[in-house]
C-alpha cells in the first residue's frame, strides 16, 4: 500500500511540475508575439541581431542543449525512460532499490534534466562570446590592412569574415550576418542593429567606429588601429583586474582547509589530556 502511496504522489507531482513549466513557456510565446515592438522617436523599429542564435548553430553540442532547453516534452520521455529503467533495475534484482530509493533517484534525475541544459547552455554562450571578443582586436587589424589596401568597408567585413572561421567561427558568422544585413539596410543600419544587440564594450567599441568613420567619412584606417589597441588595453586590464582579486579568493580556501586543521592539531592533543585526566 505505501509502494502505491509513492507511486501516486511522484507521478501526480511529476505532473504538476511539467504542467507549470509548459505553460510557463506557452505564456513566454505568446507573450514573445503579441508583446509591442520598442520605436524609436521617428516611429521605426529597432531591429536587433539574435548572435545567440549564430553561436548555438556553430555547435552540434549546442544545438543540441538548445533543443533539450526548449522542448518540455523531450524532457518528459528522457525522464520516463529512465524511470522505466530505474524500475526494470529493481523488479530485475541486478540492484538493491527500494521504492522510495527509485523516487529520490527520480527527483535528482528530474532535477538535472530539467536545470542542467539551460545552465550549461549558459555558460557555454558567455564562454564563446569571450572568446570572440579576444579575436575581435586580430579582427579589426586585418580590416584595416584591407581597407587600407583600397577595399571598401563592407567588401573588407566580408573578405576577412569569410576567412575567419580558423581563429573564431562564431565572429565569422557574425560578421558575415552584418554583411548581408548591410546589402539590405545599409552598412549604417547594420551596424546600429549590431551594437544594440550585443551589451559588450568591444563590441559596442568597434559598432560606433565603424557607424561614425563611414557617416562622417573620418579616416578609417587610423581609427580602426587605434580601436584594436584600446580593445586590448581594456582587455589587459580586465585580466589584471581578475588576478589582482585572487588573492582575496584564495584566501577562503586557506583558511578552511589550513588554518582550521592547524587548530584542531595543536588544540586536539590538550583536549584529550584534558578528558583523560576526567576534568570533563
Amino acid at each position: 500500500m505505501s509502494i502505491l502511496f509513492y507511486a501516486l504522489v511522484f507521478v501526480l507531482g511529476a505532473y504538476l511540475l511539467f504542467s507549470i513549466i509548459y505553460q510557463q513557456q506557452k505564456v513566454a510565446r505568446q507573450k514573445k508575439i503579441i508583446e509591442p515592438v520598442t520605436e524609436e522617436a521617428d516611429g521605426h523599429k529597432l531591429a536587433t541581431i539574435d548572435y545567440v542564435s549564430l553561436i548555438v548553430k556553430n555547435s552540434r553540442w549546442l544545438q543540441t542543449l538548445d533543443m533539450l532547453d526548449k522542448r518540455v516534452e523531450l524532457k518528459m520521455k528522457i525522464i520516463g525512460a529512465i524511470g522505466i529503467l530505474l524500475v526494470g533495475i529493481k523488479l530485475l534484482g541486478i540492484i538493491e532499490l527500494t521504492m522510495q530509493g527509485v523516487a529520490m533517484n527520480m527527483v535528482v534525475v528530474m532535477v538535472v534534466v530539467i536545470v542542467t541544459p539551460s545552465i550549461l547552455l549558459n555558460s557555454a554562450v558567455k564562454t564563446r562570446t569571450k572568446l570572440m571578443m579576444d579575436a575581435l582586436p586580430y579582427y579589426i587589424d586585418l580590416t584595416a590592412v584591407c581597407v587600407q589596401s583600397g577595399m571598401t568597408v563592407e567588401s573588407a567585413l566580408g573578405f576577412i569574415g569569410e576567412r575567419f572561421d580558423d581563429l573564431d567561427p562564431n565572429l565569422a558568422s557574425l560578421m558575415m550576418y552584418v554583411v548581408r544585413r548591410a546589402e539590405v539596410s545599409g552598412l549604417e543600419g547594420a551596424l546600429l542593429e549590431l551594437y544594440r544587440s550585443m551589451d559588450v564594450t568591444e563590441m559596442r567599441m568597434f559598432s560606433s567606429t565603424l557607424e561614425q568613420s563611414v557617416h562622417y567619412g573620418t579616416s578609417l584606417y587610423e581609427n580602426l588601429l587605434e580601436l584594436s589597441k584600446d580593445i586590448r588595453e581594456l582587455q589587459l586590464l580586465s585580466t589584471e583586474e581578475k588576478i589582482g582579486k585572487l588573492s582575496a579568493k584564495m584566501s577562503v580556501p586557506l583558511i578552511i582547509f589550513i588554518m582550521f586543521p592547524i587548530v584542531i592539531l595543536i588544540a586536539a592533543p590538550g583536549i584529550l589530556r584534558i578528558m583523560k585526566s576526567a576534568i570533563f
